[in-house]
């Protein structure tokens, strides 16, 4: 197959699966290994992707993209991991919920409990929340960010610490095989580990597009986190390394 060929199909199958093997593309492709070594070189010369371990993924933007405009992009995914969010809560527990367009979308669905205690970061959140009866908002303090309308920082972390939350459900930007969850800004990937150590069930809710992405802060390893819940089945890789550090997989 020619050069051009090859590259072609690789940047097909990246766009799709977020993730190329160097293994797997030989395979399909009948060259040798070093063959799409090289490609993969090249290609990131090219600024079309980024070689990792075995493998390539996309190149990662810079900063994460403001919450109403993720929320708009994958609507009906977010619908669907925010319906088996719920099936995780019930009535008379402490949950938080942390900034992102899918932790918003689960907020909006928090009807018909009797006494739920909501915790959050979000001024978005808290406001979506506020309209469920049987829903209680406590709101942490902090430093407000005013694109994600969120508060972060020191203030934030100290008031976070002092609880222990049944489930706390995040957010997050990548997912990625090797470094695991990844954020774009640090305020973000620090309230989460404060959240990872304060809570007893520490679930992250995110669209299958998050995964074989890369962020610019690791945020946890996969064996820091309890469950993911994503709206289809990730790549193997993915569900292979989940099912290796014992985290639950859940997806429609």
């Amino acid at each position: 197959m020619l050069n051009r060929h090859r590259r072609e199909h690789i940047l097909s199958k990246l766009s799709v699966e977020h993730r190329v093997s160097v293994m797997d593309m030989a395979n399909i492709l009948n060259v040798s290994d070093e063959t799409i070594r090289r490609d993969l070189k090249d290609l990131e010369s090219e600024g079309l992707l980024r070689r990792v371990h075995g493998g390539a993924v996309p190149f990662a933007p810079i900063h994460d993209q403001p919450i109403d405009e993720r929320w708009r992009k994958s609507s009906k995914e977010k619908g669907t991991i925010a319906r088996l969010a719920l099936e995780q809560i019930s009535d008379e527990t402490v949950i938080f919920l942390d900034t992102g367009s899918t932790t918003l979308t689960l907020a909006r669905q928090l009807a018909g409990f009797g006494n739920l205690k909501l915790y959050t970061n979000s001024l978005k959140i808290a406001q979506a929340a506020r309209s469920h009866h049987g829903v209680t908002v406590h709101l942490a303090p902090g430093r407000l960010r005013e694109v994600e309308l969120d508060l972060v920082g020191y203030d934030t972390l100290a008031y976070i610490q002092q609880f222990y939350f049944d489930i706390a459900f995040m957010g997050i930007a990548a997912i990625d095989l090797d470094r695991g969850l990844m954020d774009y800004e640090e305020d973000e990937a620090r309230v989460r580990q404060a959240l990872l150590k304060s809570s007893r069930l520490r679930v992250f809710l995110a669209d299958r597009s998050k995964f074989g992405k890369t962020g610019n802060v690791q945020t946890a390893s996969f064996s820091d986190v309890d469950q993911i819940i994503t709206d289809s089945e990730p790549a193997r890789d993915f569900v292979e390394r989940m099912k290796d550090s014992s985290t639950e997989l859940l997806h429609a």
